[in-house]
């Protein structure tokens, strides 16, 4: 892998990456664009194992948050049960309802009035907490008609001071309320003051509570699930250190002497019918083959897995399928899936060999590297074990002990990627460079920081620039470093002393100036703009400018002193003279963001067209998500307003799901919007169980006709929007609902969505980007790129971004954007 990115690097780049801007010819140029996607395609998949990072950490935010709320809820009822003691509260008296907003005596507390949320019917007692003349809080009689009269009950002083309320019905049910008053009540002429004491169990803030734990029956089994979570954190922390090659606390299993068959195991008692994972992160040592293994009836499997070769194979009644994949420095995810088809307990192992047959001669010295032993139900990450560590305690050991140990550092990735990233830049580009435009009227525009210097320093100040409608930079600074230096970004020269300028390619130079601090002092390192002839002060015109990509201080060969070096409209940096910036305004680099550059003829692969585009995004949690959406708009140089709903279907849903939640906001979608796409996502057939229709229906009540409609109103709302869809694909076998092969519930495939939305794109001559016809991601490619099934992973996330870059490329060049 190595010698193919530098291979591609010295391809692209013969004469070094700071040579003479003439670029390689067009046959080039694809050429190393191949080879470069299949080495980047390569390092996706090997470092997918950390695309469950962010959900790791959501879970483990949730239920952090769940036990705070938990917590808070104790807090609140010990501080009620205190002042209830404080007052002396009697034992709570049942009524009816509660009203916490004021109610008429004389007419409202009637039969068949709705107090506190409940019809109330006459002679039940209701308590009236919330009244305009506090006097008149208390607990009344509903009256047949006609005014209301306290209740005899609570109607002295001695009956009301720390009298207590429990709701049965309405609002305020499985509450208890108390008057807090403390001093003698003069009924009609004292205020009385009631409020909320706590929540009888099963009442609102219980529940509240409840729902907050995540299912979890009470605080404890919460916290063991947070720390399942944690543990799971823990392993991709160490896979991370993995990949820098660092060495990682883990456990060795090291097998007995003599004839034995060694393993670890945990009993865990599975539910019918439910799909689970067994899943062990392990290397090869002095052995290299490890067993998955149960014969438990309704539980039965057996997977060997060679962790020298990569290779497995399985068998039993209840195995689903199996995996191994790849951690990099020989580290190997070894996964069973199994299916019981029993409510039993099971005994879950983890055995080592020398090479998958059982019994065999240990030699009491040899073993196999284990870092993590997980039980899990599928599409879950909580561990179903106490712990993941075959060192603890719940792990019963056979013929086997297990310690402590480190494994030996070895890098899983060579350190390049730096590299990699620097030739996709060169190639495609970034908006990564900001505009630095000049005042109107009369002034001097300059954009610095303040940096402390000392003398004999040896500076090097270095500005990634190119030309707008102003073409020459001055670098300039006048204390302790003094030094006042013109580049001219057009021509590639430079006047001043100890100035040099380098041809980065695509119109970039690399502007540096270097000398010797002569004096302790803070000085301001200045970017001016100054005029094709001159200097300042001159007359601008509020808009012209040239593009700054990065700027990089240091002294006597160190780092980058500078703290924000690409940011430059952050207040981090001093504007002065009327100058403004424009973020991410200017694509840094590209050789193919600008393709009279490629050399050869002119060449447009359709990239220019799209550079700026206004995209107004609509689609489901696919769109909306950290996924295609924002790579495809870097990739394009395209602006995105993305008005994506995560659950979402565009037309009717049949299901709890809530209709219409993605075709809603294009009523909202920016009128000069130029580009609008639709991806229609996996909800319609399987969270929501949209009616298919047919062919020519044309409301938002089917499949077929919510298609029509949301392309009609785009048409309607944006009428110069050219409008592109971005076709579904199928979730994993694994996943629920979203997926090939499964019948929704209105008795439908998901293949017959796939087929409405290309003959509704064909009928309505709107363009299609097939990503579930012609991408590669799909149903047998889940583990290469969804991290749950179904939602992209990061290697996912790039090739579908990648793919939609390319087909946008192919619609432009086409005309897609033609009057």
């Amino acid at each position: 892998m190595a010698n193919e990115i530098r291979d591609a690097f010295n391809a692209a780049y013969a004469d070094g990456p700071v040579g003479s801007p003439t670029q390689p010819p067009k046959v080039s140029i694809r050429e190393i664009g191949g080879l470069i996607q299949g080495t980047v395609d390569d390092l996706d998949v090997r470092l997918d194992v950390v695309g469950g990072v962010p959900a790791e950490i959501a879970a483990l935010d949730t239920r952090v948050d769940a036990a705070e709320a938990e917590l808070v809820d104790h807090e609140t009822r010990i501080d009620s049960v205190e002042s209830l003691i404080s007052i002396g509260a009697k034992t709570p008296v049942a009524v009816t309802a509660l009203s916490t907003t004021n109610i008429v005596i004389a007419s409202g507390v009637v039969n068949g009035a709705t107090i506190g949320g409940v019809a109330v019917a006459t002679g039940q007692t209701v308590v009236l907490a919330g009244q305009t003349a506090p006097a008149e809080n208390g607990a009344y009689i509903v009256a047949a008609a006609g005014a209301a009269s306290r209740s005899t009950d609570f109607d002295t002083s001695a009956e009301l001071l720390s009298a207590t309320f429990s709701v049965t019905s309405g609002t305020h049910a499985g509450a208890v309320w108390a008057i807090r008053n403390t001093a003698a009540i003069t009924v009609g002429t004292t205020a009385i003051v009631i409020s909320k004491a706590y929540d009888l169990p099963g009442g609102t803030a219980q529940v509240e509570v409840t729902a907050a734990r995540q299912g979890h029956v009470d605080l404890a089994a919460n916290l063991t699930a947070m720390k399942a979570s944690t543990s799971a954190l823990a392993l991709v922390s160490d896979t991370l250190s993995l990949v820098e090659g660092l060495s990682i606390p883990t456990a060795k299993m090291t097998e007995a002497v003599g004839s034995i068959t060694p393993y670890v195991h945990r009993s865990y008692t599975v539910a019918n019918a439910t799909t689970y994972e067994h899943v062990v992160v392990a290397k090869a040592s002095e052995r290299g083959a490890l067993q998955l293994f149960c014969n438990a009836a309704g539980v039965g499997y057996v997977v060997n897995f060679d962790l020298v070769d990569g290779t497995y194979s399985g068998t039993g009644a209840n195995l689903v399928s199996a995996s191994m994949v790849n951690l990099g420095a020989g580290w190997w995810e070894c996964k069973a899936v199994i299916l019981t088809s029993g409510s039993i307990s099971a005994q879950i192992q983890t055995r080592l060999s020398a090479g998958a047959v059982y019994p065999y001669t240990g030699d009491g010295t040899s073993g196999v590297f284990v870092r993590s032993i997980i039980l899990r139900v599928q599409n879950t990450t909580t561990n179903l074990f106490p712990s993941s560590d075959p060192v603890d305690a719940t792990f019963t050991k056979v013929s086997v002990t297990v310690a402590n140990t480190a494994t030996v550092e070895s890098k899983v990735l060579p350190p390049l990627q730096t590299i990699v990233d620097d030739i996709d830049i060169l190639t495609r580009g970034r908006l990564t460079a900001d505009k630095i435009i000049e005042m109107s009227g009369s002034g001097s525009p300059v954009i610095y920081h303040t940096v402390t210097i000392t003398v004999g320093d040896a500076i090097v100040f270095d500005v990634i620039a190119k030309a707008g409608e102003r073409t020459r930079l001055n670098l300039f600074s006048n204390s302790g470093f003094s030094f006042n230096v013109t580049f001219d970004l057009i021509n590639g020269t430079v006047t001043g002393t100890g100035g040099s300028i380098l041809a980065l390619g695509n119109g970039w130079y690399r502007c540096r100036v270097t000398g010797t601090a002569t004096a302790t002092a803070s000085a301001n390192f200045q970017h001016r703009i100054y005029p094709a002839s001159g200097g300042q002060p001159y007359s601008g015109d509020g808009v012209s400018g040239l593009y700054l990509q990065s700027s990089s201080i240091t002294k006597n060969g160190g780092g980058n002193i500078l703290g924000f070096s690409t940011n430059y409209a952050s207040t981090y940096w001093t504007k002065g003279g009327g100058l403004t910036v424009s973020p991410n305004s200017g694509r840094y680099l590209g050789v193919l963001s600008d393709p009279a550059s490629i050399g050869g003829s002119a060449y447009d692969d359709g990239s220019a067209a799209l550079v700026g585009k206004k995209w107004t995004a609509i689609g489901s949690s696919i769109t909306i998500g950290a996924y295609y959406a924002t790579l495809l708009a870097g990739q394009t140089g395209m602006v995105l307003t993305n008005l994506g709903v995560s659950g979402s279907a565009l037309g009717l849903s049949t299901t709890a799901y809530p209709s219409y939640g993605m075709s809603a906001p294009i009523a909202t979608m920016p009128t000069d919007t130029e580009l609008a796409t639709i991806e229609p996502g996996p909800n319609a057939f399987g969270a929501q169980e949209t009616p298919l229709g047919v062919l020519g229906d044309t409301t938002y009540a089917t499949h077929y006709g919510s298609l029509w409609a949301a392309i009609a109103d785009i048409r309607t709302r944006a009428p110069g929007a050219k409008i592109v869809m971005i076709g579904t694909y199928s979730g994993g076998p694994g996943h629920a609902t979203s997926r090939i092969g499964r019948v929704n519930g209105q008795g439908n495939t998901m293949d017959q969505f796939f087929k409405a939305e290309r003959e509704v794109a064909k009928l309505l001559s709107v363009p299609l980007i097939d990503i579930g016809g012609e991408s590669g991601i799909g149903y047998l490619t889940s583990t290469l790129y969804m991290s749950d099934e179904l939602h992209p992973n990061a290697a996912g996330s790039l090739r579908h971004a990648t793919f939609c870059a390319g087909e946008l490329r192919r619609f432009s060049k086409r005309g897609l954007f033609l009057p």
